[in-house]
């Protein structure tokens, strides 16, 4: 299931950037990739051919693209695509034996009564820390 998963979330980084972050989960990821990717393309690409089918209108703004410019969006897809897959990675690791954070599933300590990844309490809280103050 793990290779599956991986195949799939690096499948979908390729066809666009993000779209593997999103398979996997990982929201803000996503929407960070996303927008780094549309923002390097509105910066570098020249504007758009017009006449032809679309093919051929892709194909001629490719082509008038500098070599730094495609390097960099070529650039971006890669270290995206990488990205998916070591998460995607990590994510088949998952330990389902040890403690995990009921709020965002990261392994925590059992010693300690939070998560240290993203900071919610553990366990049943005493009665005056579930106080509220009005």
């Amino acid at each position: 299931m793990g290779r599956l998963r991986s195949a799939v979330a690096v499948g979908l980084a390729l066809l666009f950037p993000g779209l593997g972050h999103l398979y996997l989960r990982q929201w803000v990821r996503a929407i960070l990739w996303s927008a780094l990717w549309i923002l390097a393309a509105l910066l570098l690409l020249p504007d758009p051919a017009t006449g032809g089918t679309s093919a051929e209108r892709m194909l001629s703004t490719v082509e008038s693209m500098s070599l730094q410019g495609q390097f960099v969006l070529l650039s971006l897809i890669l270290f995206n695509v990488i990205d998916a897959f070591v998460i995607s990675v990590q994510q088949a690791r998952y330990d389902p034996d040890a403690v995990h954070c009921p709020q965002c599933g990261g392994e925590v300590d059992e010693d300690i009564d939070f998560c240290h990844w993203c900071t919610t309490r553990l366990g049943n809280p005493s009665e005056e820390e579930s106080t509220t103050f009005r």
